[in-house]
């Protein structure tokens, strides 16, 4: 950064960690231009506007970038196989490997990136693909290859997320333009195209790939191109020295990349975060546990970027199981009322997170708070509507039914700081004489149980539309039972909104059906914490998309 943006940064630093107060912040930002809204935002650790965005990016102030190096992100996961047809979860590569006809900006909005416009109306979506693009292995991006990609995305075979294309019945190449057909307005569209599992990627090298796809080759058109993979170990990706350039309106570097080189390296040992940043083994590091926070925001060389997570974790038990009485929505509230869910915010996260009574986060701009309305603590509600459902409390503290133990196992992907909540969420639900016992697996382990059969499971969704998301988890593993038809309406209603009105309505009923119904248990929201330390310039992480970009990011010392 040049001078005058670093000196915005560290304002925002020195407030966050209590150096000065909030009248002092203000009054030290206007001297930069930047006004008190603007700051307002930064400080709250929501999205940035367009001012703040434009006052942290160092191109827009005159500062000069450097090129090469490589740049260490620290994970909170291991990473799957970079694949946007069809994997178990997106990682933050999607974002240097690949790239989407358009993007949410900072404030999130539709803006251009592979189409250079677009349009919708009532009868489907047009973009006009830019001239000139081509994938990293040469070939031509043209609409047919993204045609080509576009039905993979749609199709319930191959697609992960082939239920939130489903009112688009043909996609077809007319000239230099994609065009998507439906029946009927599908504002909702907008959500998904933006979206990992929309990245355009070569299909031919696709098909030709395989299983080995995401492990050897990629072949997409983002500024970087994938060298290594190796589970649990890293990801690594260099720079495509051929990129075309980018005409996304929030990267300052619309040309190629300043970094050599991208090193993704997982740390799955959630207490192993907050050491690596502060040694240096890595340039930045996402989630570290909640009880290192204020220690990172104390290091000078270190910036903490604080705000709501686009994620939701949340309990399954299958509706389909008669047997332990999980298609009685009695039965699914008792356990939902079991669980104190503040109890786990202030204990385990120590406050870095929001409970949650609904499907989406609370911070969501369409957030419903009527579904505040339901599932809060109450073991007394929990127990009565178990002696209502016909459990009775056994002389061993476990409920029975025709002889039937209310006692089962939930799968959980193995993560520090889940594991915690798992392990309260059991001892919650004992106190009412439920049973849970809980394993925790690897990911190798875990995603072949997300079955319509598995009894229950926990897991954490993360992605920019909860709407959509939801839906798939309903749609994919619970059986289809007339019980929840009000929620599956309810997305339908979703997914035929014709103005942004009517898909805030929708998603506002979608809300309120889901938490009196809870197909899924929600329990928290947790924040994502961002650190990076001095020498990175560029990394700037916003709550409109899942992961940064890495267009614009450099080191000082390269």
């Amino acid at each position: 950064m040049d001078e005058s943006s670093e000196r915005v940064s560290d304002v925002v630093e020195e407030y966050a960690t209590n150096r000065i107060t909030r009248r002092e912040a203000l009054k030290r930002a206007g001297v930069f231009g930047l006004g008190a809204a603007a700051l307002g935002q930064l400080l709250a650790g929501g999205l940035p506007s367009a001012a703040a965005a434009a006052a942290l990016r160092p191109e827009r102030t005159g500062a000069t970038a450097k090129r090469g190096g490589t740049f260490r992100e620290g994970y909170d996961r291991d990473f799957t196989p970079p694949n946007p047809v069809a994997n178990n979860w997106a990682d933050p590569d999607y974002n240097a490997l690949f790239e989407a006809l358009v993007i949410r900006n900072p404030e999130g909005q539709i803006v251009p990136m592979l189409a250079d416009r677009f349009s919708s109306t009532p009868t489907g979506w047009t973009f006009h693909l830019r001239q000139g693009l081509k994938f990293q292995s040469g070939t031509p991006v043209t609409p047919a290859a993204v045609v080509e990609d576009f039905d993979l995305f749609r199709s319930p075979k191959t697609g992960q997320n082939g239920p939130f294309w489903t009112p688009i019945y043909d996609v077809v190449a007319e000239g230099p333009n994609i065009v998507c057909k439906t029946h009927h307005p599908f504002q909702a569209f907008q959500e998904t195209v933006a979206t990992e599992y929309s990245y355009i990627m070569n299909p031919t090298t696709w098909k030709a790939q395989g299983a080995k796809y995401g492990t050897e080759a990629t072949d997409g058109t983002g500024p970087f191109v994938l060298s290594s993979y190796v589970p649990g170990q890293h990801a690594i990706a260099k720079r495509w020295n051929d990129y075309p350039g980018s005409v996304v309106p929030f990267f300052a570097n619309k040309g190629k990349a300043y970094l050599d080189a991208i090193e993704w390296i997982p740390i799955t040992d959630a207490t192993q975060r907050a050491p690596q940043i502060q040694t240096g083994l890595v340039d930045a590091v996402k989630n570290p546990p909640p009880q290192d926070v204020a220690t990172l925001k104390a290091d000078k060389n270190l910036v903490v970027l604080e705000f709501q997570e686009l994620s939701n974790f949340f309990l399954s038990v299958n509706l389909g199981d008669t047997t332990l009485g999980f298609d009685d929505l009695r039965v699914r509230q008792a356990i939902s009322h079991a669980i104190d869910r503040e109890a786990i915010v202030k204990a385990i996260f120590l406050g870095h997170a929001a409970a949650t009574y609904g499907p989406a986060m609370t911070r969501w701009k369409w957030y419903n708070p009527a579904v505040e309305n339901y599932n809060q603590f109450n073991t007394g509600i929990a127990n009565s509507l178990l002696d209502e459902a016909g459990w009775k409390m056994g002389s061993s503290g476990v409920r029975t039914k025709h002889g039937k133990p209310l006692a089962f196992t939930t799968y959980n992907l193995t993560d520090t700081t889940e594991n915690q909540v798992m392990a309260a969420i059991a001892q919650m639900l004992a106190k009412v004489g439920v049973k849970m016992t809980v394993s925790s697996l690897a990911s190798a382990a875990f995603y072949p149980k997300l079955t319509a059969k598995t009894t229950s499971y926990a897991l954490k969704w993360l992605w920019s539309s909860p709407i959509d998301v939801v839906a798939l988890f309903v749609a994919f593993y619970q059986p289809k039972t007339a019980s929840i038809s009000p929620v599956d309406d309810a997305f339908n209603a979703w997914q035929t909104a014709a103005t942004t009105a009517q898909l805030k309505a929708a998603a506002l009923n979608y809300q309120a059906h889901f938490a009196k119904l809870i197909p899924l248990i929600p329990i928290y929201t947790q924040n994502t914490i961002w650190v990076h330390n001095k020498n990175v310039v560029g990394w700037q992480p916003n709550q409109a998309n899942l992961y940064p970009f890495y267009n614009d990011v450099y080191l000082k010392n390269a």
